[in-house]
């Protein structure tokens, strides 16, 4: 059965304007809707930084670039700048923001120490004593007077023992703080106990009538416990000298330590002596 259908032309207007606005609000709604962007990923932010132990271990480059405070390490490669015959002050010279004075060339004579103004140490060349407002430490543990609060470069003459200086300018933080960080703080880091049993010895001759030798000794791991002992001697002329008398120094220093490793942890006992013996050059 065939079917016909007719619109009506009228009909067929009111269809066809229909169309044309239903065209037209769809337009317009594509024109005004917001537009969303995607997103960007930037990878992991983490924003916690922590204290930097200065006192514990050595640090590292990474540490200190993440640090909020402003610290030096010296390494044992610019260390060797100051010479073998050299002491704490002749190694600290090479950290910037550090001035030293000394009386002599190598560890046993005395000197002033400032870092960015503030001083301790005293020495002939550089004036009076100066009151302890920088710290000083040798493997965390304080080597100031508390007494006087002065600290003396000939008090640690032997270099050959160290593994590295860390430097901090200011009271840094609280965790490494004792009394005296009003200016800053200097940690001597030395020689530690290591996995591997080891040993090296050295020996130098040079200007001024210098000369030395040191040595150092690792046992390795054994059992969970192991130690180091590490040592030298040495002696030099002064470059200041009058009448044939060169105003000559020697010193000596020697240290050792045992550490008991475990699970979670490890304890250490260790000792530090040292001397040193120099004549006191003329103005």
């Amino acid at each position: 059965m065939k079917h016909q259908y007719r619109y009506h032309p009228l009909l067929s207007a009111l269809i066809a304007a229909g169309l044309c606005g239903m065209s037209g609000m769809a337009l317009a709604t594509g024109v005004t809707a917001p537009t969303t962007s995607s997103s960007i990923s930037v990878g992991e932010v983490s924003s916690t930084t922590g204290a930097l132990n200065t006192l514990a271990h050595l640090p590292t480059k990474k540490q200190v670039f993440n640090s909020t405070q402003s610290v030096k390490v010296i390494n044992k490669r610019q260390m060797a700048t100051a010479g073998p015959a050299g002491g704490a002050a002749q190694a600290l010279a090479v950290a910037p923001g550090i001035n030293v004075a000394t009386d002599g060339p190598s560890g046993a004579p005395r000197s002033s120490i400032s870092i960015n103004g503030m001083k301790t140490g005293w020495g002939n060349i550089a004036g009076n004593a100066n009151d302890g407002t920088v710290m000083v430490t040798f493997d965390g543990v304080p080597m100031v007077d508390p007494a006087y609060g002065v600290w003396q470069g000939s008090e640690l003459p032997q270099m050959s023992m160290i593994r590295g200086i860390t430097a901090t300018y200011g009271p840094g933080y609280p965790l490494n703080r004792w009394y005296n960080n009003i200016g800053g703080s200097i940690n001597f880091s030395p020689l530690q106990p290591t996995r591997k049993t080891g040993a090296s010895i050295g020996m130098y001759y040079g200007s001024f009538d210098s000369k030395g030798i040191h040595f150092n000794i690792r046992t390795g791991q054994h059992d969970g416990w192991s130690g180091i002992i590490a040592g030298g001697v040495g002696s030099s002329g002064n470059y200041l000298n009058g009448y044939g008398f060169n105003n000559p120094g020697n010193n000596y220093a020697y240290y050792g330590k045992v550490r008991k490793s475990f699970r979670g942890g490890h304890i250490s006992f260790g000792g530090y002596v040292s001397r040193s013996v120099a004549y006191r050059p003329l103005p």
